[in-house]
């Protein structure tokens, strides 16, 4: 077969080479109309997108005039004059004579009705044992201008570790302002009358015909009778939440036998008798209110209307009993130890009711030498200084491990600036009038008390109270030392005693829950750092080393002589600041104690 001819063949090679032919034509066929159906959505989609944003623009355009019109229109409402012959009898407010209010603006009828009368209505609480009832803390709390010192750290030792727990209040919402024996009602009556005026302004403003007709009328004529008449109704939110939030804080329970005084000749706490529970009727109470609103009184007072709750089950007095005790031990120093002993006398049969925050600083009060105070030793930025009523913290501190102990709560305390020395540190609440306090919150449903006492060298503090930690069990503290950490930079000294100093530590405290013997719970608390004393050195007994630190040549206390001025010394002063000598604490510095038990400590040493 001749197969130089390729055109005239038509076996199965030509065949394949047109079937390949074919179906790369079918594939260019098939992507271009891809092709063309992908441009086709692409250009849909930006089509629909300009429809859109033209939409919500021509949208947003309209809203903005509508608003604008609404506005004009609403500003031109309040300023158009009423045109109907209406009298309103506003007696109650104090208007003697119905008002007219044809020819003026809702707004002038505002200012006629509303400064027509004097708003002030008090409720008074009708409790039988107000005596002892006090007030729950409420709302947010609002320093008063004295106590605000004690958080502002312009006292002494404000340098420790501070610790504070926020401990939700269910009365925080409460926005009303209320002593125990009184308080002043909101003026709800404004918000009534500016409705019914709105009322009637609403529904005539536009009427072109005249239905009222009272043209050259006599309004004190005793048969004239006015269009409306203003009196107030009960349903007011107003009212309502004022009254709502007045019961929260005004309520009590009925309470069987708990601690209310103290016998200071037989140093126990005495109980009261059962006292029932007095409720708010809000109901009646606001009956009462509406009434003499109605009947013109805007300004007297008005005593609640109270629901009795009487005392049931057994008293809580034979549940009673000491809770906790810690103490601690002091040193032999008779100004410091004075101090201690008035800052328990202060606490001793100290009453905190449920609820209530203890403050130390609030219940010790400044401390004075007309209260007896004496200076004796304490911290101030670092320094060792003498303070009316240094060595008190030791009594805070004993109260904190005693409260803590018997499961309330500790709201606020801080650590001293340098490591204690009369209890294990990490357990220590310093406090100052100036400076920082130590507060706790009884969180249980009764009365709690503190005994304080100092005799022979021993703080101990006792809380007494209703148990509020189950049977059996007991909780503490546990502090453990994480690291010590290098003392400051060696200061240079021109007269006085030259001082080794001390190194900082870092503490983790624990709360550690047992039952009986058995520990069944540890819990991180808290963290406690403390600063290293600085150690002081003459400057002829210094040198700096090859690394630029300043050391000491040898450790002398004092001088022996006068020391010679250099100039142009080497010791520059970045060098001095930047010094640190690796030392040994000196004689008398705190010794560790790892793990503090029921009982405290007792170490003795530095000032605290």
């Amino acid at each position: 077969m001749d197969y130089s001819n390729k055109n005239e063949y038509t076996g199965t090679y030509g065949t394949l080479r047109n079937v390949s032919r074919s179906r790369d034509a079918i594939n260019r066929y098939k992507q271009s109309r891809k092709r063309k159906s992908s441009n086709t959505l692409l250009i849909i989609g930006l089509f629909v997108l300009i429809f859109v944003v033209l939409s919500a623009s021509v949208f947003g355009v309209y809203k903005y005039l509508q608003y604008r019109s609404e506005k004009k229109e609403m500003s031109m409402y309040s300023n158009v004059q009423m045109k109907q012959d209406i009298y309103i009898d506003f007696s109650i407010l104090g208007m003697k004579a119905p008002l007219a209010i044809k020819g003026l603006t809702k707004q002038e009828v505002y200012d006629k009705v509303l400064g027509s009368y004097t708003f002030d209505i008090k409720i008074l609480n009708s409790n039988p044992e107000i005596d002892i009832f006090e007030m729950p803390a409420y709302g947010k709390k609002e320093e008063d201008k004295d106590y605000s010192k004690y958080l502002n750290g312009v006292g002494s030792d404000t340098l420790g570790t501070g610790q504070e727990v926020k401990v939700d209040n269910p009365l925080s919402d409460i926005t009303i302002t209320a002593s125990k024996n009184s308080f002043t009602l909101a003026d709800f009556v404004e918000g009534q009358a500016k409705k019914f005026i709105d009322d009637i302004y609403d529904k005539y403003l536009y009427i072109t015909t005249n239905e009222f007709n009272k043209k050259n009328v006599d309004v004190n004529a005793s048969d004239f009778k006015p269009d409306f008449k203003f009196e107030v109704n009960s349903n007011d939110d107003t009212l309502d939440n004022s009254l709502s939030q007045l019961a929260r804080l005004w309520n009590t329970n009925a309470v069987k036998g708990q601690i209310e005084g103290f016998d200071t000749k037989k140093n126990e706490f005495t109980f009261g008798d059962d006292h029932k529970g007095y409720k708010l009727d809000e109901n009646a109470l606001r009956k009462k209110i509406i009434d003499e609103v109605n009947a013109g009184n805007l300004k007297t007072d008005i005593w609640t209307v109270l629901n009795i709750v009487d005392a049931d089950g057994p008293s809580v007095r034979s549940k009673y009993k000491y809770v906790s005790t810690y103490e601690t031990w002091t040193i032999d120093n008779e100004k410091r130890n004075k101090n201690v002993a008035l800052a328990c006398k202060g606490l001793n049969g100290y009453i905190v009711r449920p609820g209530q925050e203890f403050s130390f600083n609030k219940v010790l009060g400044e401390r004075t030498e007309e209260r007896g105070y004496d200076y004796a030793t304490a911290y101030l930025e670092g320094q060792v200084i003498e303070e009316l009523g240094g060595g008190i913290c030791q009594v805070s501190t004993t109260l904190y491990n005693a409260v803590f102990a018997a499961g309330l709560t500790t709201t606020y305390r801080k650590s001293h600036t340098f490591v204690p020395t009369y209890i294990t540190p990490g357990l220590d609440a310093t406090v100052s009038f100036n400076g920082p306090d130590y507060r706790f919150i009884n969180t249980s449903n009764y009365s709690v008390g503190i005994k304080a006492q100092f005799s022979k060298n021993k703080v101990k503090v006792d809380i007494f109270a209703v148990p509020m930690i189950r049977d059996g069990y007991t909780q503490n503290l546990v502090s453990t030392k994480i690291q010590d950490i290098d003392m400051p930079s060696i200061s240079i000294i021109n007269e006085g005693k030259a001082t080794k100093g001390t190194m900082g530590s870092e503490w983790q405290v624990f709360k550690v829950v047992k039952n009986g013997d058995k520990e069944v719970e540890r819990v991180f608390d808290h963290q406690t750092i403390y600063q290293g004393h600085t150690p002081t050195a003459f400057e002829e007994n210094t040198y700096v080393d090859n690394d630029g630190v300043l050391q000491t040549k040898k450790f002398i206390e004092t001088r022996k002589e006068e020391p010679t001025v250099k100039k142009n010394s080497s010791i520059t002063t970045a060098r001095r600041e930047n010094a640190i000598q690796n030392i040994a604490p000196s004689e008398g510095a705190t010794g560790v104690v790892v793990e503090m038990v029921p009982g405290g400590t007792s170490v003795t040493g530095q000032p605290q």
